[in-house]
């Protein structure tokens, strides 16, 4: 797949298809830290070039390739939001006017979710709510030592 029409996908996602909020440089870094991403959860082989991305991913992989990437921009937009907007000091006292940092927060948080779910059903797992389950555990009996004969 061409990376052209892979960072157009993208940025229609986003709802950024004139690029005025995420540069090309912002898009095409969260789209290797996504296939990065689901590479390990997929275990895929996936591989970003300057000019595609091969091979072809499969539909659902795609869909998983772009919400990866779209929780990557919402990160960085919530990093970037963090030491800027609209803040009022009084004092002691700090103000968010704005509440910039916390819509990207929220938003990545949502597109995380989604993307552990949609992770999970594509690798045949269930998610865990990032506990860790151990396999494999069975009960241990104990039985009764009889009586110690003298």
């Amino acid at each position: 797949m061409l990376l052209s029409d892979l960072l157009e996908k993208l940025r229609v996602d986003v709802g950024d298809p004139e690029g005025t909020v995420f540069s090309d440089d912002e898009c095409k870094r969260a789209l290797d830290r996504a296939v990065t991403r689901v590479n390990m959860d997929l275990s895929t082989d996936y591989a970003l070039g300057d000019t595609e991305l091969a091979p072809d991913p499969t539909d659902d992989h795609l869909e998983l390739l772009l919400l990866a990437a779209h929780a990557f921009l919402a990160g960085m937009r919530r990093s970037a939001s963090a030491t800027t907007g609209m803040v009022f000091q009084s004092g002691d006292k700090k103000v968010d006017k704005s509440k910039t940092f916390t819509s990207w927060a929220s938003m990545c948080d949502s597109l995380w979710s989604q993307y552990r779910r949609l992770a999970a059903r594509l690798a045949g797992s269930f998610p865990d709510n990032d506990i860790l389950t151990p396999q494999g555990l069975g009960p241990v009996i104990y039985e009764r030592a009889s009586e110690v004969e003298e």
